[in-house]
């Protein structure tokens, strides 16, 4: 198999990881991916990654900022506010969590 195959799928498994309540996996798959990864996956591709952690029970903090820390915290919310996608509100909650200078950030660069 190709080298960009085996890395999709591993993207694939790492949401299947986080589906599971697995996200010591999940996060392993895709801080490799970011690192690595001919698949580097986008602001929307962390957030969809995120939101199958919490489908698998527990939100991934470790991933929440890991798309903080890249910046993509903004992308995801232009991009909801535009409707491409829509959001689930323990997202929200979860940047309402962080410090007045970073939610401060956030909603300025969105």
């Amino acid at each position: 198999m190709s080298k960009f195959v085996d890395q999709f799928d591993m993207y694939m498994q790492a949401h299947e990881a986080f589906k599971g309540g697995r996200n010591a996996e999940g996060l392993k798959a895709t801080l490799f991916l970011l690192a690595n990864g001919i698949v580097k996956p986008n602001a929307r591709e962390l957030y969809e990654l995120w939101e199958s952690s919490v489908y698998g029970g527990r939100g991934s903090d470790e991933l929440f900022l890991t798309m903080l820390d890249l910046g993509m915290i903004p992308d995801i919310l232009k991009d909801a506010k535009a409707g491409k996608f829509d959001i689930l509100s323990e997202f929200v909650e979860r940047v309402d969590k962080l410090d007045q200078d970073t939610k401060y950030a956030i909603l300025k660069a969105v």
